[in-house]
């Protein structure tokens, strides 16, 4: 009983990540895509790290659509304001000349949003969702097809030997052994006396 809490715990710790992380990556992705700059990596990293812990407790045993929609509806929302905060590690275009103004970069514009971003985040949202939702079904019952293809497959393919040849043992030829010196002492070379 105890091991079965035990995986349980470490089935709902691996759902949990692999959640944060698929939700990291697909809100980076939608808010590159919709015209926000690429988050730079150890940003991804660091949000996944912090969402892991919270996604691991909302996963539960299954998860309810009602209450994923709604995380993932107010995570899009933080990872966006993250992404859009931190900005970018290139300049800013036009901005590469300072003339008594300061240099500003993507980052430091604040969080607007404009349709295309919302539309980019809402996308995300909704793909996270049916992933987190139905994900792991769909990928058991992929397995489960898998399972029966592989069941219908033959052990060995047709004309194919059904063990593998042996090796057919070669004598090797010797060579005459060649005297080279007749010198049996060993140690230390003797002193010129």
């Amino acid at each position: 009983m105890e091991r079965g809490r035990h995986a349980a715990r470490r089935a709902r710790a691996v759902r949990g990540c692999a959640a944060a992380a698929v939700a990291v990556v697909l809100a980076a992705t939608a808010h590159t895509l919709s015209g926000g700059g690429a988050p730079p990596w150890w940003l991804l990293v660091a949000v996944t790290l912090l969402a892991s812990p919270l996604a691991v407790a909302l996963v539960g045993r299954a998860p309810a659509l009602w209450r994923t929609s709604a995380v993932v509806a107010v995570s899009q929302a933080l990872l966006h304001t993250a992404f859009a905060a931190v900005g970018t590690d290139a300049p800013a275009a036009g901005v590469r000349h300072v003339h008594g103004g300061a240099l500003l970069g993507i980052g430091s514009a604040g969080v607007v949003l404009d349709p295309g971003m919302i539309a980019g985040h809402a996308l995300a949202a909704l793909i996270t969702t049916v992933l987190l939702v139905w994900g792991e079904r769909m990928l058991r019952g992929i397995g489960r097809g898998l399972r029966r293809l592989l069941r219908l497959l033959p052990a060995h393919a047709p004309g194919s030997p059904s063990a593998p040849p042996r090796a057919v043992p070669v004598a090797l030829p010797t060579l005459p052994r060649v005297h080279l010196a007749s010198l049996s002492r060993r140690g230390p070379p003797a002193v010129f006396g």
